[in-house]
């Protein structure tokens, strides 16, 4: 304000002959001093809101700065916590088993029959595995939130991965019942097969947790314009949560039951799903049951002749 009624004063005693001036004249620049110092206000004015909008918003966002560290922070720390949580929790039952397994095969005062034997030595593996796999998903998560995931990408058939995936669970989710609908004309995608294989397993896996003997699986493929939808449904009880909460590191909900677990499987899912710009959701199965669909992107396929084989080999 105080340099608007400078300028506009100086502007008249400067530049203004007010000795040789008539009565019109004088009216005329008293109306340009009139306006040049409103103008100037109006120009203070709106300088002096931009600087505070400016001061306000640099201290919004140095607030929010404050505000993403501290939800960092307790990110952190809940994420430690809940590591702990499933270290104390889920290594320790095994642990216990594998204690009392391995010591009393170790007992001279113990006549254990050949069938006990066997049963304890049958326990110990089975404890040993939920510890493998539970380091196995503690790691993998560790390594797919490090970084940009290295995926060593090929052209593969999803059919070949959905059978050696199933070559392995068939003996581990008996007696339940699996049918494969797979579509002849599946084309050939690029993705990374071990991280594939893992999300198809820990998807099996689930399933054999949280389903009774005789339910039954469903396994069938979807061919759209840009991707291949796989889907994974079952006719267990399902789930009674947000799908998408089921997708959080750590979260066990109340369907998750007594079932062993760190509740890191489907969140390794989508981190490995989204590595290949693809997406996994989950969606309750009418009338009962889960289903999960993922969704992988089509390249654009590989030329024919990269593939085609001499005549006599084809012959053969």
């Amino acid at each position: 304000m105080l340099a608007s009624v400078l300028g506009s004063l100086a502007y008249g005693v400067l530049y203004v002959p007010w000795g040789f001036l008539n009565a019109a004249e004088s009216g005329q620049y008293l109306l340009t001093f009139v306006i040049t110092m409103a103008l100037s206000l109006f120009i203070s004015h709106l300088a002096t809101s931009w600087r505070d909008q400016a001061l306000e918003s640099a201290e919004r966002a140095r607030e929010l700065d404050r505000l993403y560290r501290y939800t960092r922070e307790l990110e952190t720390e809940r994420l430690r916590n809940s590591v702990l949580s499933a270290l104390s929790h889920d290594l320790r039952t095994p642990l216990a088993g594998l204690v009392g397994a391995s010591s009393s095969l170790l007992s001279d005062e113990l006549l254990l029959a050949p069938e006990a034997r066997r049963e304890l030595a049958g326990l110990i593996y089975e404890e040993s595995r939920r510890m493998q796999t539970l380091v196995e998903n503690l790691l993998e998560m560790a390594r797919l939130e490090s970084g940009p995931v290295q995926l060593q990408q090929d052209w593969q058939a999803l059919e070949e991965i959905v059978g050696a995936v199933l070559a392995v669970w068939r003996g581990k989710l008996a007696p339940r019942e699996i049918r494969v609908v797979l579509p002849a004309d599946l084309p050939l995608l690029r993705f990374d097969p071990r991280l594939i294989e893992r999300v198809l397993a820990n998807l099996l896996e689930n399933i054999g947790k949280y389903t009774p003997p005789e339910t039954r699986i469903d396994i069938s493929a979807r061919v759209d314009d840009a991707t291949v939808a796989l889907t994974i449904a079952d006719d267990g009880p399902g789930f009674a949560e947000d799908p998408d909460l089921l997708f959080q590191k750590f979260y066990r909900g109340d369907s998750a039951g007594p079932a062993p677990g760190a509740g890191l499987g489907l969140a390794i899912c989508r981190s490995i799903l989204e590595a290949h710009g693809g997406s996994i959701r989950a969606t309750p199965r009418v009338p009962r049951g889960a289903c999960f669909t993922l969704a992988l992107p089509r390249c654009a396929e590989p030329a024919g002749e990269l593939f085609e084989l001499p005549a006599e080999e084809r012959e053969t």
